[in-house]
């Protein structure tokens, strides 16, 4: 309830400016009038005992008019004495304006004022001239303590601070259970439900009540869950259309390969067959002994053996991949699509070569029948690259790499497999579309287009990417780069 705080502490600090802005205007007021009052009284007592101190002045002398001020003063709170006024201004060491507002005894007029005794304490001073028929001019001094009007400070104090906390109380109880019903419980639902579709959770929320600012931003959000959950079922939709279509052109490209290959194939089955038929009609046609029978059935058999594997790697490349991957050699895999390959390279006197640093790690956690697609149409690339015949390299190495062009920290491992030919190698202009769909610089019959664009698409899923350098009768260079960490999964 952070924002309830918030608002108790601006509504506080109002309450606590207005209460103290009131209180010090009636503070002001209160002190005036109480002190207007304590001046009428004194005022008023020292006329009523001016006249019969003067009375008993010319009457009795100064001696009795004294001690009849003494008795007026024993039983009251105001203290009354006579003084001379030429010896007041001394007595109370005045200031020059407050000896100037003395003057005005002279003229009749009494006359007050405010200041501390010698004790420190704020004592009020009275002064009512009176006529004892002399030329000398004197005054009843009536002194009141304002104590009494310290008590009312301090009362009105604890008035205004007892004020201001109910008011800060009260105020507090009302704000806290307006906003937890309110603002509290609405928001705290807005909030989880705002959780729950951030963890992919669309479902609307049935408890909305109310029409206010908060009800309706928890239907907007409800509506946008809909629209949300539409967008993802289309986007789950146009997904599966794509991975589906991109499985059926990888599909595609193999049985292009495929296509590509049977020739090589079918002169590599060639040799085992015509074995197998010459042998076969040894048996048929001579007399052979009974060890020659069985030699020549061995015969038969390890070439029908030869044959089967040749259909197997066969098939097993044409057959859709499947998304298993699995810790795999990677010179394994190559050496193998080195023997798929070897009755269409042979064919055309390309020879290739395997060399494999002796520290290398080359063991990724990979699908190991999409890294031979991608081992496939890239030798194949390199074998229609040169008709004449030449040699193709395949080098596996390890490199410490950053993502970051130029960076240092962070480095990640990667197995580096790099395939160099010695064909015609490709043009500049040729190398910004080579991985582009459909774009193919080979004769119709010969390529999809779809081979190293499918490749592309495979490393990358991988973690990986494919770098390509070449020049024009300097032949091509194709490495690709996969993540090492991956056999850690």
């Amino acid at each position: 309830m952070k924002l309830f705080y918030h608002l108790f502490s601006y509504l506080l600090i109002g309450i606590i400016a207005l209460i103290a802005v009131d209180e010090y205007l009636s503070f002001q007021k209160e002190i005036e009038q109480y002190e207007a009052d304590m001046i009428a009284a004194a005022i008023q007592d020292g006329r009523s005992i001016s006249g019969l101190f003067a009375h008993a002045w010319r009457e009795n002398g100064e001696e009795t008019a004294l001690e009849l001020l003494d008795d007026a003063s024993i039983n009251g709170d105001i203290r009354i004495r006579w003084m001379w006024l030429d010896s007041v201004a001394e007595k109370l060491e005045m200031s020059d304006e407050q000896e100037r507002q003395l003057h005005s005894l002279n003229r009749g007029k009494p006359f007050s004022l405010k200041m501390d005794n010698r004790k420190g304490d704020l004592v009020r001073y009275t002064y009512v001239p009176v006529d004892i028929g002399q030329t000398r001019k004197g005054a009843l001094e009536l002194r009141q303590t304002l104590i009494s009007m310290r008590e009312l400070m301090r009362s009105m104090l604890f008035r205004a601070f007892t004020i201001t906390a109910l008011l800060a109380l009260l105020s507090g109880l009302v704000l806290y259970v307006f906003m937890e019903r309110k603002i509290g419980r609405p928001l705290r639902r807005l909030m989880t439900h705002a959780g729950r579709i951030g963890r992919g959770d669309f479902s609307a929320d049935r408890s909305i009540t109310g029409n206010d600012e908060l009800a309706i931003t928890a239907r907007t959000m409800n509506d946008m869950c809909s629209r949300l959950v539409i967008a993802k079922e289309k986007i789950k939709f146009e997904y599966d259309a794509r991975l589906k279509t991109l499985e059926q052109l990888r599909h595609t490209e193999r049985l292009s390969s495929f296509g590509l290959l049977s020739a090589g194939i079918a002169h590599e089955l060639g040799t085992p067959l015509n074995v197998v038929d010459g042998r076969a009609k040894m048996i048929a046609d001579e007399d052979l002994s009974e060890s020659e029978v069985k030699e020549c059935a061995a015969i038969i058999r390890n070439q029908a053996e030869r044959m089967t594997g040749i259909i197997r790697q066969l098939l097993d490349f044409t057959r859709r991949p499947r998304q298993h991957a699995s810790p795999q050699n990677i010179a394994v895999l190559v050496k193998q699509v080195f023997q798929l390959l070897y009755p269409m390279a042979g064919k055309q006197h390309v020879i290739f070569f395997l060399n494999k640093s002796d520290d290398a790690d080359v063991t990724l956690h990979v699908d190991p029948s999409q890294i031979q697609q991608v081992l496939v149409n890239l030798l194949m690339n390199s074998i229609q690259a040169m008709p004449q015949g030449g040699k193709v390299d395949v080098s596996l190495s390890n490199e410490l790499l950053s993502l970051e062009p130029g960076g240092t920290e962070s480095l990640e491992k990667y197995l580096k497999i790099r395939i160099q030919d010695e064909g015609e190698g490709i043009c500049q202009e040729n190398l910004e579309n080579i991985f582009t769909p459909f774009f193919t610089t080979k004769s119709i019959g010969t390529g999809t287009g779809l081979g190293l664009s499918i490749a592309h698409g495979i490393v990358e899923e991988h973690g990986g990417w494919i770098d390509v350098e070449s020049k024009v009768k300097h032949g091509a260079c194709f490495t690709v780069y996969l993540p090492l960490q991956e056999t850690a999964k």
